[in-house]
Parts: C-alpha cells; structure tokens; sequence
C-alpha cells in the first residue's frame, strides 16, 4: 500500500472547491472523522490517477473531505480478478474501489458489486452521456449499472507514412476494397533489398480478427451472444486474409508470430501496416527503437463499399470501469471518490498521465491534443467503439476457439466457411 498527500496547492484549491460543494449538498455525511480508502487494481492504474503531468486526481478530493487514498496494486491481470472476486465473496473486505475489466463483467461477478442507479441518482456523475456508449453497457444487469468506465485500449490500424509515399499509396481509403488493394501493393522488395509485407498482426488476439471483420459487417458473436461467425462478412473476411497469406502479402509465419515480433518488423520497415492499440504508436514512433521515426499513423479502418455510407465502422474496444464491493464498509465515500475519479477534469488529467480517456470530449481538450496528435482518430474510433466478445462464464474458451479456427483458415488448412461452421458448432454449448 501507498499514500498519495502531495500535490500542486493552486490546483487542490481550485479542484477541492467543487468537490466539496458537491459532497455536502447531495450526500449526507457517512463518517465524522477521517477514513482510510483502500483502490484496488493494476500498476497502471495507480499511475495513471496519482503521477505524471496531469497530477494526482485524488488530491483535491482528500484535501475537500479530510480522508485518505491507500492504493493496493498488483501486476497481473488475472491476479488482481481473483484476488478481487475472493474479497467481493467475503461478509466484508477491506476494498472500497476497485478496477474490473469488460471480459470479467459477466453476470455472477456483476453481483458481487453495488448497483450504482441510486447513487447516480443522489449525487450524479457529471455528463454520464459523455462516456462512450460501448462503454457503459456491457456493466449493466438487470439490476442496473455496476462500473463507471475509467480506462480503455482502442485498436486501430497503424501505418508506416514513409512506405506508403514510397509506393505512391494514398491512406485516405474510401473502402476496405482499397485497404485490401493497398496490401498488395505494399507487399515488396525495397532499394535496401528489405522485403515488406503489406500486412502483419499478432493471430492470438480475437480483437485483431475482428478489426477487419467490423469493415465488413461482421462479427464473431454479437453484444446478446448470438454466434455470426459462420455469417457471408466473417467467411468473405478469411477468405480475403487467406488469398493475401497464399500470396506473400502477410508474412509466412503467420500463426507464430508474437506482438514484439510486430513491432520489430514495422520498426524495421518490413511490414507497412499492423493492427494494434493506439497506445502503441509512441513506441512505434520511439526514435531509439526504430528506423522510422514519427512516420507512423493510425488508420480507423474503412467499411466495405456496399456498407459505405449505410453502416458505421465499430472499433474493437477492451476496458476497465470502477466498481464498488456490495461488502465495503465505505460505499458512499467510495461512490464520491469514484464521482472525482471520472469527471471531465479527471479524465483529461488520468489521459495526460498516459491513461487511455474513456469520455468523448476529453480529446477535445488542448493539453490533451497538444500530447496526441492523433486524438481526432481515437476520439472516433471512441465513439463508435464496440467489445470484441461479450462476457460470459467459458468467454476465454470462446475466444481460442474462434481464433483456432480462422488462423486453420487463413494458413489453408480449412476452407473459410468451413472453419467459421466449425467455430460455430463448438463454441455453442460454450454459451
């Protein structure tokens, strides 16, 4: 555990007025002395909140209220959820806030967190209609809303500028039949005798399936479990990504090829295009790392021309919301904590920290912009912003299932179609 007391004074000062105000004229005092809040999550998530440019986004509000901020934080994602659902089970824990990530909000968990409606509707979260759809939903049960989203990674298609005015390729795309004609064409021997690739992207990941699929129409499985695998988008898809492995477009060793693999080969300029989160273009772009400095660009993928103009692209979305344990013994404290955590000014200030803004406006703002030069794209690609999968009890079966399948289609070893009916059959007694 860590306390976090310092920060700029001017800042605590002008922030601490409205937080104040806000806690005294909607929620009755809970405690008439100080409290100790336990937040539990990941590193990056105490980060985020607590250092950096933007400062500690919990100072004003302990300044304001007289209590105190004890961060609990592990490494592992999958640690922290255990570790997370074995206090929530207990009579009492001694988590007051906590991170959940979307692929654990399934309904069983959901439970074991404060359904937040009467809170909302006491002491509100300034513009909740800020936050992006895609977002807020995948947290709600039949009891209402569980998490208020805090932090989220947006994948993208990220292209390297210098090889695509080296081949007189224009990236506006009008179509994702242009995207495809571009991989073909990026697909070459350079002067150096660096052979290029026009496609590259780790097999491991759903999400990256689904960024192209999403130009077509297509899914894996929609937000209500309905499996589409075995739909025309998903089957035209594979057999696209089929034709440009057969061809050289992609590279040869497709189904082994890991994400710092990725990144080397667009670093080194033998692949021109990838798909990853937008957060990895500072590393992309980092000039001790790669021969290519601030040359690469995100690209939110175009739909397919009979979609253009008819459908909106939906970028592949994962993301963390904060949640309260029904067990805390300090929900309305921890609910007027979380009320700071996320408002505008938190939010601009957790993104300048390196956090991943999960309100739409937040790009908008010009610190912000100034530090991303690609907030318009991700600002879009936020709006629309969709899971890749819902959650649910076997979703991580689901999920290699899924992927088994369209790598066995991609490298030849099944026809498309008969992969994705394959998928299908065995991923439905998961659901």
């Amino acid at each position: 555990m860590s306390k976090h007391n310092t920060s700029s004074l001017t800042r605590r000062k002008i922030l601490a007025s409205g937080v104040g105000a806000t806690l005294a004229a909607t929620l009755p005092p809970a405690h008439a002395q100080s409290v100790e809040l336990s937040v539990f999550g990941h590193r990056v998530h105490q980060a985020a909140a607590t250092s950096g440019s933007g400062g500690d986004v919990t100072a004003a509000w302990r300044d304001a209220t007289k209590n105190t901020v004890s961060w609990v934080s592990l490494g592992d994602v999958n640690a922290i959820h255990e570790r997370l659902f074995r206090e929530a089970s207990l009579s009492s824990t001694s988590i007051d806030l906590a991170y959940l990530v979307n692929g654990r909000a399934i309904p069983r968990n959901l439970a074991l967190f404060e359904p937040l409606d009467k809170f909302l509707k006491e002491a509100p979260i300034e513009d909740m209609a800020d936050f992006a759809p895609g977002l807020v939903a995948p947290f709600k049960s039949t009891d209402g809303l569980h998490g208020v989203p805090v932090r989220h990674a947006i994948n993208t298609i990220i292209y390297n500028e210098e090889l695509f005015e080296e081949r007189k390729v224009d990236p506006n795309f009008k179509s994702f039949e242009d995207l495809i004609d571009a991989v073909r064409k990026l697909t070459y021997r350079r002067a150096d005798g660096t052979q290029v690739v026009g496609l590259a992207f780790t097999p491991v990941f759903a999400s990256n399936f689904l960024t192209l699929a999403r130009c077509l129409g297509g899914d894996y499985m929609t937000s209500d479990k309905q499996i589409v695998a075995a739909d025309e988008p998903m089957v035209r898809l594979l057999t696209v990504l089929a034709d440009l492995h057969k061809t050289g477009a992609m590279p040869r060793n497709f189904a082994t090829v890991n994400n710092e693999e990725i990144a080397t080969m667009m670093q080194q300029g033998r692949a021109a295009m990838t798909i990853n989160p937008y957060a990895r273009l500072a590393s992309f772009n980092d000039a001790t790392k790669t021969r290519f400095p601030g040359k690469f660009k995100p690209m939110n993928p175009p739909m397919a021309k009979d979609l253009v103009g008819k459908a909106s692209y939906a970028s592949t979305v994962e993301f963390w919301s904060l949640v309260i344990p029904k067990n805390s013994r300090n929900k309305r404290l921890a609910w007027d904590l979380l009320r700071t955590m996320s408002s505008k000014a938190s939010t601009i200030s957790m993104a300048l920290n390196g956090n991943g803004p999960t309100r739409v406006s937040a790009y908008q703002d010009a610190r912000l912009r100034a530090s991303n030069s690609y907030a318009r794209e991700e600002a879009t690609a936020l709006a629309g912003s969709r899971i890749h999968l819902p959650a649910f009890d076997e979703q991580a079966r689901a999920h290699d299932i899924f992927v088994e399948e369209s790598q066995a289609a991609i490298l030849g070893m099944k026809e498309p179609r008969q992969a994705m009916a394959e998928a299908t059959r065995r991923v439905r007694p998961l659901v």
